[in-house]
């Protein structure tokens, strides 16, 4: 009997451990399964998340690319990219930009990236530019843009050139300024100077103004075609001021008159300050803070001669005021006292002597300019106190710009360089698509 209850007693144990080891293994199969699935869970979790962001940044890049417009531009909303949260950024001192894309689970994320540049260009890169030849009669004083930082100074620009800078009575390269016309300031309070090779004081010119650039397109710099192509910057304009057509009859030498036709823009400055007064609103309504967004003319073109006397800018004034004028191939004068903001472009296309000897003879200030040189390569003159915060950009190649009276022109990058410019394309940088 007690052999028998020691043999059951074995075989109960036998069973007991044959059951242990089953339900360990059961067990072992169990937590593989379980791993297997979270693992297999986490590679759902993983695609699905890479599925969105990478949705996500299609839907900016597509909307970057329809806008045509810097990925950091106010104006593209990103909201509608649902999949992943967007950001744009600019990086440092380039023209490049980073678009991220974010899509989140619990403690899981996957983001993805890509860079795009833009070819829309930063404006005027000193505060005068000219084709041509400049001739100032007197002294003036400069205030520079400030170029790229080296050492503790700056190297400033005031005036490029395609051909000469003549001056009667000297340039004085003062300082960078700010839009209330303070000394620019850099963040720690130091204030923002020219290196003294970059300044120009008299009549030996320093690295702050260039003379003789060869090849030099403003047109390209400023629009982003060649100047050739100006139409299709035309095209992108916000308002299109048109000149009547008038006939001078000028001597043709031989005792008679030849009738010349040009284009006059007719109360040209009056079509200025309204544009300049409507701006003023629209911006005042957007700072109210009620939603609305204004709606602002910045490109105005004008065909033909201009007449800027009596612009009825203050001599202080927001970003959001400054216009880009610019006037094709026709004289541009102003008398009497005015202030602008903004990039006042001269483009003298396919204008012939002719054409403005007969802008001349319609113009008032023609004995006062008569004295400084051939009118017939006069395409820009003044008399009076001008004064400016933008950039001055005389496109006329073969001729000379003279400047006379009172004149100071202040760079303001803020006031030639809009975010929301529509020049230029914004293009991804191929092979720039990255999966963290």
């Amino acid at each position: 009997m007690g052999i028998k209850k020691a043999h059951g007693f074995s075989t109960l144990l036998i069973i007991v451990i044959i059951s242990l080891i089953m339900a360990l293994y059961v067990f072992s199969l169990l937590s593989v399964e379980l791993f297997n699935s979270k693992k297999t869970q986490n590679v759902i979790i993983s695609q699905e998340l890479k599925s969105k962001s990478a949705s996500g940044l299609q839907c900016a890049v597509d909307m970057i690319l329809r806008s045509g417009k810097k990925p950091t531009s106010t104006s593209i909303d990103y909201t509608p990219c649902v999949d992943a949260v967007i950001k744009a950024i600019q990086i440092p001192a380039t023209s490049t930009y980073k678009v991220t894309s974010t899509a989140t689970a619990g403690d899981a994320e996957s983001t993805m990236s890509q860079l795009f540049t833009s070819s829309s260009l930063n404006g005027p890169q000193a505060t005068i530019s000219s084709s041509g030849t400049i001739k100032f009669i007197g002294s003036y004083d400069v205030f520079p843009f400030e170029g790229t930082k080296e050492g503790n100074g700056y190297n400033c620009s005031a005036i490029r050139s395609g051909k000469k800078v003549i001056t009667e009575g000297g340039i004085i390269v003062k300082y960078p300024i700010d839009d209330d016309w303070k000394q620019k300031t850099e963040p720690d309070g130091a204030l923002v100077k020219c290196n003294s090779s970059h300044q120009t004081i008299g009549n030996i010119y320093k690295k702050d103004i260039v003379e003789n650039i060869a090849d030099m397109d403003l047109f390209k710099e400023n629009f982003a075609v060649d100047r050739d192509n100006w139409q299709e910057a035309k095209s992108l304009f916000d308002e299109i001021i048109l000149g009547t057509e008038e006939v001078v009859n000028l001597p043709d030498g031989k005792g008679g008159a030849k009738p010349v036709v040009v284009s006059i823009a007719k109360n040209c400055a009056s079509k200025i300050n309204e544009i300049i007064e409507r701006n003023r609103a629209e911006q005042k309504k957007e700072n109210e803070g009620k939603g609305h967004k204004a709606n602002l003319t910045r490109y105005v073109w004008v065909e033909g001669a201009c007449d800027l006397s009596g612009v009825g800018s203050e001599r202080v004034e927001p970003n959001e005021v400054a216009l880009t004028l610019v006037v094709k191939d026709g004289l541009l004068t102003v008398k009497g006292n005015i202030s602008f903001h903004g990039n006042l472009y001269l483009f003298d296309y396919a204008m012939t002597d002719e054409q403005l000897l007969a802008f001349w003879e319609l113009n008032t200030l023609k004995s006062e300019a008569s004295p400084w040189g051939d009118l017939a390569q006069k395409p820009f003159f003044f008399n009076g106190a001008f004064e400016s915060q933008g950039a001055f950009t005389f496109d006329s190649p073969n001729r000379i710009c003279t400047i006379r009276g009172a004149f100071t022109p202040g760079y303001s990058k803020g006031k030639v360089d809009y975010e929301e410019s529509r020049f230029g394309k914004t293009v991804m940088l191929e092979g720039s698509w990255h999966d963290f």
